[in-house]
């Protein structure tokens, strides 16, 4: 049980009048309450000085801001649908916990700029699946998540590492290095890079990770489905609250949902090759073309990445 849910149902215990609200704690540094309205529903209220900006449209969660008799303003959060009952304690404390580095004076952008993250997950539209190109990178992503990056660093460094989905330049940045991943079909000795930042990156280590996906079936050893591999790094994340939220979150953004079609095709990684980007790799930046130039996409042969190969994470 959360602390948010600890006092929705201590007040509920001791008194059956509405619109008591408790403070969460002394600590958090924005005026945070958790209470049961003159409804009786259970809500988040955030209390201050400026009213708040543009609320979001009404959906599962809604949000309303009112101003009260001393002058104050109260952001009030509220679930309006009961089938997500039991995850709205969840939701809240999260808004609790993600809130505690905000200034006061940014709180409300706080919250409902992490609550708009909850809503994309939780308001998902049609179940488009996604490309064949963008599954395919995205299976990339979520392997070396799942076989690199939880059991080598941690579920919660992992998580909070995987910076595809929040249109990071590279797809992770992990234990000091970025690593950019690319993923190509059997025999496939090209990588296209999508933009100038791509492989541009001051920091060192720098890795490109090629990932040599094939597709399978069930009685392939080894082969595995998408939602398998998703079901695998939930099940990882189980042990962290911040970490399984934080990967709803980032899988959501890349535009994946749970649907049958994940469940049916099956794929296998051939192979895994890292090589060291540095000043002498095969590359496009930005510093090293004439002004004027905006962007470009250009095609790596890995042909001639040999002399930078490593193995940083084993074999």
């Amino acid at each position: 049980m959360t602390l948010v849910e600890k006092i929705w149902r201590d007040i509920s215990e001791v008194s059956e009048r509405p619109g008591i609200f408790r403070r969460i704690d002394d600590t958090h540094p924005l005026d945070i309450y958790a209470g049961l309205d003159l409804h009786s529903k259970r809500v988040l209220m955030l209390i201050t000085a400026e009213p708040s900006p543009p609320l979001p449209p009404p959906g599962i969660v809604q949000v309303s801001c009112n101003q009260r008799a001393n002058g104050e303003f109260a952001t009030v959060v509220q679930l309006v649908r009961p089938e997500y009952d039991e995850l709205f304690g969840r939701l809240c404390q999260d808004l609790v916990d993600s809130t505690r580095g905000a200034p006061t004076a940014k709180g409300v952008e706080a919250l409902l700029l992490r609550l708009g993250r909850w809503r994309r997950l939780l308001e998902v539209g049609p179940r488009n699946t996604l490309s064949d190109v963008a599954l395919r990178g995205l299976i990339g992503e979520l392997w070396f998540l799942d076989s690199v990056a939880i059991p080598r660093f941690g579920v919660d460094s992992a998580v909070t590492g995987w910076m595809g989905p929040l249109d990071s330049p590279q797809d992770f940045s992990l234990g000091g290095a970025v690593i950019e991943m690319k993923t190509c079909s059997p025999g496939g000795q090209q990588v296209t890079v999508s933009s100038l930042q791509q492989l541009d990156s001051a920091t060192d280590p720098f890795y490109l990770a090629v990932v040599w996906l094939a597709p399978a079936d069930s009685t392939t050893a080894g082969a595995f489905t998408p939602s398998q591999l998703v079901a695998s790094i939930r099940s990882a994340s189980e042990v962290s609250t911040s970490a399984s939220t934080e990967f709803a979150f980032r899988l959501a953004e890349t535009g994946y949902t749970d649907c049958e079609e994940y469940e049916r095709d099956w794929f296998l990684i051939l192979r895994v090759a890292y090589f060291c980007v540095g000043d002498a790799f095969p590359r496009v930046i930005r510093s090293s073309l004439p002004g004027g130039i905006l962007a470009a996409t250009y095609t790596i042969d890995l042909a001639a990445c040999g002399p930078y190969e490593v193995q940083p994470y084993g074999d």
